[in-house]
């Protein structure tokens, strides 16, 4: 790992207090939030029966991330990846939603934190992706993307997986989150969830399987489950085919 990963894992396994920095670079927060934001979250954790003593400059990501989720909220950064482009796409797609009957509060509630709802909202708004069936995230982001073009002239940037592109993939995989370590994009095909002692009902932790297989003497006590994934040995074999050209 590099210095920085490993200051990042060290963080993540001992507790939930991270840095203001990680909140950034993780989630595309800034810290502190933006003024609405900063006094609905402050009212919320006050009624914490048992809040987070973090050391100054840190913050419990369990609470940040248990307010997302009871507000039913996504960072602005994991709404682009889920679906599959990058931040400024999405941006210019929020500026356009008008077009598409839908109203930009109800999905914009805070500067940097969108509606959940978002992502199934927006295929019943688009002719195209009404009532249709999508076999994979790969599926879903590619024929949203066409449409975004054909219904807004939205020239969509892709967000794939780094893993997927290291590799070679045939399609290239879009990605749906980030790795917790690395903070590379990350596609449900190359991604292993780490278990950090992180409250269940919370999002999983993520890290690329090409990572965890790099570094899996230190990963295999964190990997979630009572065993590891079963098809580690392609990135063992490309692991090692790298080493070695």
């Amino acid at each position: 790992m590099t210095e920085q990963e490993r200051q990042r894992f060290d963080m993540l396994h001992e507790g939930p207090c991270v840095t203001v920095a990680y909140v950034y670079e993780y989630y595309g927060l800034p810290w502190p939030l933006s003024s609405d934001a900063r006094g609905d979250y402050a009212a919320w954790t006050s009624r914490l029966a048992r809040p987070a003593q973090c050391p100054e400059g840190r913050l419990s990501r369990y609470e940040l991330e248990g307010f997302m989720q009871q507000n039913r909220l996504l960072p602005k950064k994991w709404m682009a990846a889920r679906l599959g482009m990058d931040e400024d796409s999405l941006d210019e797609l929020l500026t356009r939603l008008a077009h598409l009957g839908m109203r930009p509060r109800r999905y914009v509630v805070y500067d940097h934190l969108i509606a959940d709802s978002l992502a199934q909202d927006i295929a019943l708004h688009m002719p195209g992706l009404q009532y249709r069936a999508f076999s994979d995230h790969n599926s879903f982001c590619a024929r949203l993307h066409a449409e975004l073009q054909n219904e807004l002239g939205l020239a969509v940037q892709p967000l794939f997986c780094a893993t997927a592109v290291l590799m070679g993939d045939c399609p290239t995989q879009y990605a749906s989150h980030f790795d917790c370590i690395t903070l590379a994009p990350v596609s449900g095909k190359h991604q292993v969830w780490l278990d950090f002692r992180k409250p269940l009902n919370l999002p999983p932790d993520r890290c690329s399987k090409l990572f965890y297989s790099e570094h899996r003497d230190t990963l295999r006590p964190f990997c979630a489950g009572t065993q590891e994934p079963d098809d580690l040995d392609q990135y063992v074999q490309f692991l090692a085919g790298k080493q070695h050209a």
